[in-house]
């Protein structure tokens, strides 16, 4: 079985204080790590035979957290590019951050959403062949990268048009099942229950 992994990297100051990050490069937040170090049971459950991470800070870093050392990187995972908006708020742009999280407007200088997409997807295809190599039955990949990354990776496999797919939270895990020859999403955004919920729940 060959599966794919897709992690969202962990929270920034800039997801805290609601500003859009593109290709701008941030790194994680003391909470962001502490989320990636949460999710990393989640991760190694699967045993991915192979990872590969976007190459900015904030993603590079969740990697980092999640496997115990540096992890290879490929720019081509790096987060669609928004242009004019990066470091700007939605209720500072207004309406049209609506449209764009519909996957119907390109923001002021942004990246084309489908040559975004032909490059994520030609990624892909090259980290499940890496896999694939590490593996008889065909082996699991880790892709950590960034929530539009994850959008048009499923859209590019199963399907799933942008106006269907709620954002992905921080340090969050979806999991795509390509065996068979038809891709097949089996979760998405998955977030380890904290621990105090845990608690809370066997209280």
């Amino acid at each position: 079985m060959t599966t794919l992994l897709l992690v969202r990297h962990g929270s920034t100051e800039w997801n805290a204080s609601g500003r859009l990050q593109g290709v701008t490069d941030i790194a994680l937040s003391p909470e962001g790590e502490r989320e990636a170090l949460r999710l990393r049971p989640l991760v190694e459950a699967w045993a991915p035979t192979a990872v590969v991470a976007s190459p900015l800070r904030r993603a590079a870093a969740t990697a980092r957290l999640l496997i115990g050392h540096e992890p290879p990187t490929d720019p081509r995972l790096v987060e669609v590019g928004l242009g004019d908006w990066e470091g700007r708020t939605a209720a500072d742009i207004g309406d049209e951050v609506g449209a764009w999280r519909r996957g119907e407007l390109v923001p002021p200088g942004g990246e084309d959403a489908a040559l975004a997409a032909a490059r994520i997807r030609a990624a892909l295809d090259d980290a499940v062949a890496l896999a694939a190599a590490a593996s008889d039955s065909g082996g699991t990949v880790l892709v950590v990268t960034h929530g539009g990354v994850v959008r048009a990776a499923l859209g590019a496999l199963v399907g799933l048009a942008t106006r269907h797919i709620a954002p992905v939270p921080p340090a969050s895990l979806t999991v795509v099942d390509l065996s068979g020859g038809v891709p097949r999403l089996r979760s998405l955004g998955v977030v380890p229950e904290p621990a105090a919920a845990r608690q809370m729940t066997r209280a």
